[in-house]
């Protein structure tokens, strides 16, 4: 393993034009410090000063039984999960939180993915990353938990993600490393993606050989609260919380207009009409593939006035809506 690249003191320019361009992982070492957040949680006032202010929402969050050493993962079998699914109100939840702190066996706690505009609104005003990244497709959420394991997935999302209270230990793999990180069922997965069934902590090295491979190529960091890091789109990512209680918030976004189609359906269509069709047809579709989308044979329409390209042209709007059109009347 190797560490990730950290860079001080960086600007929205600095950012764009230097870091992004790289899609490479970075760590922004004290992105955030400036946030009032960052210095509640050095205070030990964070999560009172949330519920204070929350909207009201019950939160929905995980809970793991202390034998799973904080692992959100399978039970036996991979079709069900070792971890259960429960409703609180927000302080009750927090009050779990400082409860299981005090154990030395803690119960794993987990609240993942909160909308920061409707679980906190007054945050989500006062903490805001919108402004430095311009994209129109932008999302903000915010992580609660104890000491967790978050699987290493992958997501299909540009990603801050900014350590508010707590350290947390980041590993990353590129996506050549996908065949070698043993990949679990598309469906069910613990929060919509896919994940390595390794355990990165303890690697079974018998059961999943090809992990070494993966684990020479891996990044690794820790963040203290007020940094953050920079996981582009499709680099694999484990993620571990070292602390009793920890809170991060994650910017997402995506370099491409609103009306871009979700490369995670193309795959579920590519499962539902290509992987099992007969060898001979699907080197046939590889080749279409290749051809017109992939365009490993130069610009797949270039012969063609720009009139007449069609869908093989620029995706517009316009372009966008006709294909989804097609797509429903191929629909059996």
């Amino acid at each position: 393993m190797q560490n990730i690249k950290s860079y001080y003191d960086v600007t929205e320019e600095y950012f764009l034009n230097t870091v992004k361009p790289k899609q490479k992982p970075a760590v922004l070492k004290g992105f955030i410090s400036q946030w009032p957040a960052v210095k509640l949680a050095r205070d030990g006032a964070l999560l009172d000063h949330l519920s204070a202010h929350a909207s009201g929402l019950p939160i929905s969050y995980f809970a793991c039984d202390p034998e799973w050493n904080g692992r959100f993962f399978y039970a036996d079998g991979y079709t069900s999960f070792n971890y259960r699914r429960e409703q609180a109100p927000i302080a009750d939840f927090f009050a779990q939180l400082h409860s299981e702190a005090a154990s030395p066996a803690p119960t794993a706690l987990f609240a993942g993915s909160l909308a920061l505009a409707a679980y906190f609104p007054a945050f989500a005003a006062s903490h805001r990353l919108d402004t430095f990244i311009p994209a129109s497709q932008f999302l903000q959420s915010m992580w609660i938990g104890n000491r967790t394991m978050t699987a290493p997935h992958y997501d299909n999302m540009e990603n801050i993600a900014c350590v508010v209270a707590g350290r947390r230990k980041f590993t990353l793999f590129p996506i050549e490393q996908f065949p070698n990180l043993y990949v679990g069922p598309l469906d069910p997965t613990p929060a919509g993606q896919p994940i390595s069934l390794v355990d990165i902590r303890a690697p079974d090295y018998d059961r999943h050989p090809r992990y070494r491979e993966a684990e020479a190529a891996a990044l690794t960091a820790t963040l203290e609260p007020g940094d953050a890091i920079y996981i582009p789109t499709l680099w694999w990512h484990g993620v571990e919380s070292l602390d009793p209680i920890n809170v991060m918030v994650n910017a997402w976004w995506r370099d491409v207009p609103s009306y871009f189609g979700s490369p995670m359906a193309t795959l579920l269509h590519a499962a539902l009409s290509l992987r099992d069709l007969p060898k001979e047809q699907r080197a046939a579709w590889k080749v279409v593939f290749d051809t017109l989308i992939f365009e490993t044979s130069g610009p797949a329409a270039e012969h063609l006035p720009p009139a007449a390209r069609g869908i093989l042209g620029d995706l517009t709007r316009g372009n966008a809506a006709h294909i989804r059109d097609l797509l429903a009347r191929l629909q059996p």
